[in-house]
């Protein structure tokens, strides 16, 4: 294997990865070299922020005491992981769709794998650091050196990143022996990410449920069978039952990397002009006859919908995680139960309905990007004879009510599992509508403003300004303020529960007030001029 063109084709698909990082980069005078090392420490940057924020939480458990505690976050990055590699080994290889730009070129189909794969090891990575972590912990917490524990720490890692990879790439390209695959490619990606989302968030839920015995001094989890042996494998690492998981997981490695060389290595080219070219052939062919321009409008925006990396971003974001810390609040074992709260309490549920939606729209949203998934198809519909706020606002609502609808499922899961009165159900789903509302008047407006017509992956449009620490800044203010202004108005009512009418008046008149003047604001500077 030529070391300097897999180099060569490593920095291709870096550059390809986050082009508006490129540019911005390539704008401060980086080229070269220089440019591929910047971009290689943002990743370097990515899993640090990420273990630095789970290394916090998992700093003070004693994993060699909770053996179900280790299994549950083994399981939880494994699955993080499938997600994230599953979603990663399309974008890199079907959806970027540049074979073509390689085949006039002498690499090897060897170079073209390694280089895309290991872009997706990158992107893999991050939801996967803590792996490494949790086993040196553990190793070190059962009296063994921790040089060793790092040692196998870094081997067992690296065995169960190659499972992940590999067997997730036998099944993407498996999929694409399929003719539905080939013939209806966005479909079948959408559906088998959407399952592939769907295992993640079951399977969470389903570990948040249970709970061990207590181990003397915490509550341990129940334990996961499947993945006792790697938490063996550190607790006894000299036991036969430790070398057999060890020279387990090193067979099955060695039979998937056969199994990926065999099924997708040797015949990579092939599959990937056939898919491409039956997927080209495809959409020359579509024609849709519709007359309506309500109809032929709606139809396109839905069509935006179609992307898979787009729907697995999007049931991450805005529904996985969201429904994963509701879950773990929520099935944690001490379940709340307000079915005896009052209608004074009509209020601080409006608002926190408020809070919940304005936290849960952020810059990953749907209506945060539905203008720039336009591509270069926004100046085309700018040019014609079509009213470009009538466009828009069609825009708007079909990326606003997508929003409602998951933010209102989630208060509905809140609702039923703390017992609430239907009246403050109503009033969080209230809540949920007009904060909903507001965020996505903010976040639809910055995306006219910052948008890109020239993206490759959904994710460039979801690190556009302050990137993914602009995003997890704003959370955390966000997430902070709500939580005051909670907290003041719940012990304002519970203080004063005689005047609790009043109260809730004032409040409601004051979001109001404040909300109506965010509203004007955006009709002024922003609705108005479109018209």
């Amino acid at each position: 294997m030529n070391n300097q063109q897999l180099r060569v084709l490593l920095a291709v698909n870096l550059r390809l990865v986050n082009p508006q990082l490129t540019e911005r980069l390539r704008k401060k005078g980086m080229s070269g070299s220089a440019l591929s090392k910047k971009l290689m420490r943002q990743f370097y940057l990515n899993a640090l922020m990420f273990l630095g924020v789970y290394g916090l939480t998992m700093i003070a458990i004693d994993f060699s005491k909770l053996p179900g505690m280790f299994t549950f976050y083994v399981a939880l990055f494994i699955l993080l992981g499938i997600s994230q590699s599953i979603a990663g080994i399309y974008n890199v290889f079907f959806a970027g769709n540049d074979l073509a730009e390689y085949l006039p070129l002498p690499f090897r189909n060897q170079e073209i794998f390694l280089s895309k794969i290991l872009v997706v090891i990158f992107n893999t990575v991050p939801f996967t650091i803590p792996l490494p972590l949790i086993f040196v912990m553990t190793m070190t917490q059962a009296g063994y050196f921790v040089g060793l524990g790092i040692v196998l720490a870094i081997l067992m890692y690296a065995l169960i990143l190659g499972l992940i990879l590999c067997g997730c790439a036998l099944i993407v390209f498996g999929l694409t022996k399929l003719k539905v695959f080939r013939t209806h490619q966005k479909m079948v990606m959408n559906i088998m990410l959407g399952l592939n989302a769907l295992l993640v968030f079951v399977g969470i839920l389903l570990m948040n449920r249970g709970s061990a015995a207590d181990s003397g001094t915490r509550i341990d989890r129940t334990v996961l069978t499947p993945f006792l042996p790697v938490y063996k494998a550190f607790m006894t690492p000299l036991t036969i039952e430790s070398v057999l998981t060890w020279v387990g997981l090193i067979v099955a490695l060695l039979v998937v990397l056969t199994l990926t060389w065999r099924f997708v290595l040797l015949h990579l080219v092939e599959q990937l002009t056939q898919v491409n070219t039956v997927l080209t052939a495809n959409r020359q062919r579509r024609h849709p006859r519709q007359h309506n321009l309500n109809k032929i409008l709606r139809s396109y925006q839905w069509q935006l919908l179609k992307e898979p990396s787009l729907a697995l971003q999007l049931f991450t974001n805005s529904i996985l995680l969201p429904m994963i810390l509701v879950g773990s609040v929520l099935f944690s074992g001490s379940r709340a139960n307000w079915s005896q709260l009052s209608l004074n309490w009509v209020g601080v549920w409006f608002v926190a309905g408020m809070a919940g939606a304005i936290i849960n729209v952020n810059q990953t949203s749907l209506v945060g990007n539905l203008i720039s998934l336009d591509k270069m198809n926004f100046d085309f519909v700018s040019a014609l004879p079509i009213p470009l706020a009538r466009y828009l606002r069609q825009k708007f609502y079909l990326g606003y009510w997508f929003q409602v609808a998951i933010n209102a499922t989630i208060a509905l899961v809140i609702g039923i599992a703390v017992h609430a009165p239907l009246v403050l159900d109503v009033a969080l789903i209230l809540g949920i509508a007009w904060g909903t509302y507001l965020a996505a008047q903010h976040y639809f407006k910055r995306d006219y403003q910052l948008r890109m017509t020239n993206w490759t992956n959904v994710t460039q449009l979801f690190n556009r300004g302050g990137g993914n620490f602009g995003l997890l800044l704003n959370l955390l203010v966000y997430s902070v303020i709500g939580m005051i202004v909670i907290v003041s108005y719940s012990v304002l009512i519970y203080s004063f529960a005689a005047s609790a009418v009043w109260i809730n008046v004032i409040v409601l008149l004051v979001l109001a007030l404040a909300s109506g003047a965010l509203v004007w604001y955006n009709h002024r500077t922003f609705w108005r001029r479109l018209d």
